[in-house]
């Protein structure tokens, strides 16, 4: 974490070079990582916006190691339909191609009375969650909405028969993220523990979720 008092992450950083890192590695081998300080605390962390095309192909090649191009290739098939029995084809999330995190107000009503239906209240905030564009924010376009299940109360579980592996894993991390937009702003219990090893401070972290 530092470096003779110097962050890590900086700036400045307190390793640039791999000549640094390197004697860093030396100076904490033979030492003991004993505790020198435990801190706890809480911490509330934001509800996280509704899928854009860049966000979508970064958490799929996170959980599922998809390629960008596996990505967008099962989401045009969920867009443009899938046969659904009796239904016929049936397109299950809106435009896969968007920078926007805009989400149409009758969504917003279908997954709050989604929400307030399956979860406790303390799961549904008072008003909708409101989302903005990351970077480049002015020039988003906004012409297509996020991508989002097209009706939330098709759930992922509930299509796995109709769907290949690879739609299924994108409809479920869609969904997921779609209804988790509209939730709580979750709570965590947080720790932080230090070891001072001369010089060098190292320091993990790690949260408990508590809603």
């Amino acid at each position: 974490h530092k470096r003779g008092g110097v962050k890590v992450d900086g700036p400045p950083r307190a390793i640039q070079d791999r000549a640094t890192a390197e004697a860093v590695a030396t100076e904490a081998r033979d030492r003991p990582f004993a505790v020198t300080a435990v801190r706890t605390g809480n911490r509330r962390k934001g509800a996280p916006a509704p899928f854009t095309t860049s966000t979508l192909q970064q958490e799929a090649a996170k959980q599922y190691g998809f390629s960008a191009k596996r990505t967008m290739r099962a989401a045009q098939r969920l867009y443009e339909g899938v046969e659904l029995g009796e239904e016929g084809p049936v397109g299950l999330i809106t435009y896969m191609r968007t920078d926007s995190v805009r989400v149409a107000d009758s969504a917003l009503a279908q997954v709050r009375d989604f929400i307030a239906a399956g979860w406790d209240a303390r799961y549904l905030p008072a008003t909708p969650n409101v989302h903005k564009s990351g970077r480049g924010s002015a020039r988003v376009q906004d012409a297509h909405e996020a991508i989002r299940p097209t009706d939330v109360t098709r759930r992922p579980e509930g299509l796995k028969a109709a769907l290949d592996t690879d739609l299924y894993k994108l409809y479920l991390l869609i969904w997921r993220r779609f209804v988790a937009s509209q939730m709580a702003a979750p709570e965590y219990e947080t720790t932080t523990v230090d070891f001072a090893l001369g010089r060098l401070l190292f320091r993990a972290t790690g949260g408990r979720a508590r809603l």
